[in-house]
């Protein structure tokens, strides 16, 4: 029998050096600090947290591009080792990357047609008539229609969703089994982001397609991914099904994450939503404890601030959030917030 889990992280620590002269290491940039989760085949799930708490970094080093210090990556029942060529390669073409910037991530100089030919030479796909199959069905799927008028064209001649289309394409042309979005609609307008989110979660049910989808927004991630995890500090603090999070938050960050979505609704302009003050923690220097506990007005001095928390089970089964606030049953944020 297959395994349920086609990616499972296991305590990942990506650290970067920081030197001094060139030479001199004096600390080291705790970017993901002690991660751990699993993403199901054919499974959706969102990571969420503002700029500088490890989401990028993360990602990177789930495809490969950074090497942990310490932890597993284990895809498709395979520990992988960085130091195994052939296994890297192996592993890179059954993930694809959709990155942020798409007019960035394409060279200016190809023709879409190179630009999404080119994963395919790389990989040893040597039949140009099988790649040019794989180029207009890919295209075909992503709506970049009629392919003929689009396959002689340069980045700049397309329009911003039209690029980002490209990025989707060029990433999905091996058929890989997960697909990593790092923020794929925040530099798209509101119209053209909710196209690309369908047509993401399109072809994430049509392929059976297992996607970790990364973004600041929590507007975006109840009608996209089936559970969620929020990141603050290089560690998750809070993991749950999506709509119990949304419905029923439980970490002070979560609760803030919330507060600061757009209000859509003219009549409630006006409503005063409480968010934390202060700045993320430095990843040079971390504070003790909760890496929230600074900004927390919750906070149990002596606690929060001297020991790091555990994950408690909170809401829904499958809900579970990293705060001393939770540490017995029945307990959480005082009803007074």
């Amino acid at each position: 029998m297959a395994a349920k889990n086609l990616l499972e992280i296991e305590n990942l620590h990506t650290w970067f050096e920081l030197k001094k002269y060139g030479f001199v290491t004096v600390g080291n940039v705790r970017a993901v600090d002690n991660v751990s989760f699993t993403i199901e085949k054919g499974e959706a799930i969102s990571l969420v947290g503002e700029s500088g708490c490890g989401k990028s970094s993360l990602a990177k080093t789930i495809l490969g591009l950074y090497n942990p210090r310490e932890g597993h990556i284990n895809f498709a029942g395979t520990v992988l080792d960085s130091s195994d060529e052939e296994q890297m390669d192996w592993y890179r073409a059954k993930v694809g990357y959709v990155q942020q910037d798409p007019y960035g991530a394409l060279p200016p100089f190809m023709t879409l047609k190179k630009i999404l030919e080119e994963p395919m030479k790389i990989n040893g796909i040597k039949d140009s008539e099988e790649r040019i199959q794989r180029i207009k069905e890919t295209m075909e799927e992503l709506k970049l229609t009629p392919v003929d008028d689009f396959l002689s064209k340069f980045p700049h001649m397309l329009s911003g969703g039209q690029q980002q289309r490209t990025v989707i394409a060029r990433a999905l042309v091996l058929d890989p089994d997960l697909l990593i979005a790092d923020e794929p609609v925040s530099m798209l307008d509101a119209s053209v982001r909710i196209e690309i989110l369908e047509l993401l979660q399109k072809i994430q049910h049509e392929r059976d397609l297992s996607v970790m989808y990364i973004t600041h927004d929590l507007s975006t991630v109840r009608y996209f991914s089936k559970r969620i995890m929020v990141m603050y500090g290089g560690k998750i603090v809070e993991r749950s099904p999506v709509g119990d999070l949304l419905d029923n938050p439980a970490h002070p960050y979560s609760i803030a994450l919330l507060h600061a979505i757009s209000e859509p609704d003219a009549e409630n302009v006006d409503t005063y939503k409480e968010v934390p003050s202060g700045e993320p923690p430095s990843l040079l220097n971390p504070p003790e404890g909760c890496r929230f506990h600074p900004r927390c007005k919750y906070k149990i001095d002596g606690l929060c601030d001297e020991e790091i928390p555990p994950d408690f089970g909170c809401g829904m089964e499958g809900h579970q959030v990293a705060c001393w606030l939770y540490r017995q049953e029945g307990e959480g944020i005082p009803d007074d917030s």
